[in-house]
């Protein structure tokens, strides 16, 4: 997933910055702690855009394994 990587990238180069900041104005921290929040929500929107369209895909494949349909069939069945 290069864009995951790319974003995780950002994510370090921005904890690095933060770090090496030993004499630093206000405004730099700020913009930098706004910067790297604006990317780790960038990260969780797209990890749970990924998360949903596997679940997606998954209830679209044909091929599934067997044993887990006829388990969720017969769950349905007792709730009846």
């Amino acid at each position: 997933m290069k864009w995951q990587q790319q974003i995780e990238d950002r994510i370090t180069f921005l904890q690095q910055q933060l770090e090496s900041l030993n004499n630093y104005l206000p405004e730099t921290y700020q913009y930098l702690m706004a910067e790297m929040d604006l990317q780790k929500r960038e990260l969780m929107e797209y990890k749970v855009k990924d998360f949903y369209w596997n679940q997606t895909n998954e209830q679209q494949d044909p091929i599934t394994d067997s044993g887990d349909q006829t388990q969720g069939q017969e769950s349905h069945h007792r709730d009846v």
